[in-house]
């Protein structure tokens, strides 16, 4: 009976130490500027275009998009014959954003970059994510 006493208290000093070393990592920097303000999370899309754009055609359309409601920024590149935007996907989604690119006399796919190659992070999202969110919650600043 003792013996499980000692590895009972053995293992709560353990997690209790690992749950202090995790506060004190969650606190030792400042959080982000959008985690102090709680701002919404941004979307990017970016969309090749099927021909390049003029100049005059760049500018209406990279102001037609700014002027979409959930758009904070956007930026069309008529050299590389891309369109990026940032958005609020609680505002404004992608086919929206494709119809006012198309509205252009240009056909417009989406960039997947999860086909894209080169090196992947082996370890998945969510318990990214978990950390993360864990990190954010447990941060007293």
């Amino acid at each position: 009976m003792k013996t499980l006493l000692k590895i009972v208290k053995a293992v709560s000093v353990t997690v209790g130490v690992l749950f202090l070393a995790f506060v004190v990592y969650a606190n030792w920097e400042e959080p982000s500027l959008a985690d102090k303000l709680n701002l919404k999370p941004i979307q990017l899309v970016v969309f090749n275009l099927s021909k390049p754009l003029s100049a005059t055609d760049s500018t209406s359309l990279a102001s037609s998009l700014e002027s979409t409601i959930g758009v904070t920024a956007s930026t069309v590149n008529p050299k590389n014959q891309t369109v990026s935007v940032t958005y609020h996907a609680d505002e404004v989604n992608e086919e929206t954003l494709k119809e006012k690119v198309e509205k252009f006399p240009v056909m417009a796919t989406k960039l997947e970059f999860s086909q894209m190659e080169g090196p992947k992070c082996p370890i998945p999202m969510g318990y990214i994510d978990f950390v993360l969110d864990a990190k954010k919650a447990l941060c007293f600043r």
